[in-house]
């Protein structure tokens, strides 16, 4: 079989369409696609450029006219929602680290003041160490709002722009003989 070398396609050789759509349990109206086939095509289009569009294959042993549109369906469902969750992801870390920067600067607030009722010239070490202990907590409080609000984001974000991005991109069925159904 001639292999596709666009720099930008995502060719998956499946079984069957029934193989790329998940089992038929869902309580959920229409066609889903199988965890493994998007979670398979999540991975291949993190590898792609960023700036090109992506474009999908499958290739599968069997095909049938009205296939194709089940599983654009599915597949535009599954990665629309994913894009919907993670949108919500963002949201919740965002939330979550005003929250903590808020906690995080009244413990610095509380941490600093107490620290600084310590006489820094005290010659008791001890003192000394307590006061270093505290500023050195303070700090430290501050270590989690940071985190999420420079970091944790990243991932979400980026599996929300492979998620829209696999959404919007053309989908082919190739049987294996090689004929293109759509």
């Amino acid at each position: 079989m001639k292999k596709n070398n666009e720099p930008n396609c995502l060719r998956l050789e499946l079984r069957s369409v029934a193989a790329l759509l998940a089992p038929d349990d869902s309580p959920f109206a229409g066609p889903a696609l199988h965890p493994e086939v998007a979670e398979r095509l999540l991975a291949e289009a993190d590898l792609k450029r960023r700036n090109v569009p992506l474009r999908i294959e499958f290739v599968v042993d069997d095909d049938q006219p009205g296939d194709v549109q089940r599983v654009v369906r599915a597949l535009r469902q599954h990665f629309e929602l994913e894009a919907q969750a993670a949108t919500r992801d963002l949201s919740r870390v965002f939330r979550n680290g005003r929250i903590a920067t808020l906690i995080g600067l009244a413990v610095v607030a509380v941490l600093l003041g107490i620290a600084n009722l310590i006489d820094p010239e005290s010659p008791y070490r001890l003192a000394r160490a307590l006061r270093e202990s505290f500023t050195i907590f303070a700090w430290v409080a501050m270590w989690r709002p940071a985190e999420l609000l420079l970091y944790e984001h990243m991932p979400i974000r980026r599996r929300r722009t492979l998620s829209l991005r696999l959404a919007a991109a053309p989908v082919s069925l190739i049987a294996r003989d090689g004929t293109t159904v759509a």
